[in-house]
């Protein structure tokens, strides 16, 4: 007799698309109620499911914050690896392609990615960046910038880095970001003003191997 088919496929593929709902549901919440006004309450009822299925997901706000930059992550890997012009591109204009994209899509969720970063501050909060639930996604995108990183060192571009690199440019990110967040100019020109110009001056920088240019 054979043996039935399991279904932990199936079961995945539903909690993986239950968990999305709900993270749709509290994004939607955040952008017109904000983050801190928002309950679980209301995130079930606008997911369409109850209160106690949310917290079988998540526990709470923070852990959903934390999902949509797993999300985030996956969506961002995936776009860099389908951009084959960038995989000739020099160096800086490869990681402002993804500082760029990166934005793009954080856009429609400014107030909430401002929330985050406040939230993070906080030395008990998921959220901080020294807490190990950050540090398992924080590794995963030194991982993919390494990579860049990497390519560009073969190619004899820039000199050999190390992990240093990959640390110092999401650094820079994180600080781009915190820019992003209070710039006040059109369509966000000056952070982009000031992404492309650093990204340049770090390129020549490296490309001389010192701080003359």
């Amino acid at each position: 007799m054979r043996n039935p088919k399991p279904k932990t496929g199936k079961r995945s593929e539903n909690k993986a698309r239950t968990k999305r709902k709900i993270l749709e549901a509290a994004l939607e919440l955040f952008s017109t109620k904000g983050f801190y006004q928002t309950t679980t309450k209301q995130i079930s009822l606008k997911a369409k499911i109850a209160e106690g299925t949310l917290f079988n997901y998540f526990k709470t706000k923070e852990e959903l914050a934390l999902y949509f930059f797993e999300l985030e992550l996956e969506e961002l890997i995936d776009w860099f690896e389908r951009q084959k012009h960038l995989q000739s591109a020099t160096l800086p204009e490869k990681l402002f392609a993804i500082v760029h994209h990166l934005l793009e899509r954080i856009t429609p969720y400014e107030e909430f990615i401002g929330a985050v970063y406040l939230r993070a501050l906080q030395p008990v909060s998921k959220l901080n960046p020294l807490s190990l639930e950050h540090q398992a996604l924080s590794v995963r995108y030194l991982r993919f910038i390494r990579g860049v990183l990497e390519a560009s060192e073969a190619a004899q571009e820039i000199p050999p880095l190390g992990d240093l690199g990959a640390y110092g440019f999401a650094l820079f990110q994180m600080a781009i970001i915190t820019y992003w967040l209070h710039d006040q100019s059109a369509n966000k020109e000056a952070t982009l003003a000031l992404l492309d110009r650093s990204l340049k001056m770090a390129g020549a920088v490296l490309r001389k191997g010192g701080w003359e240019w």
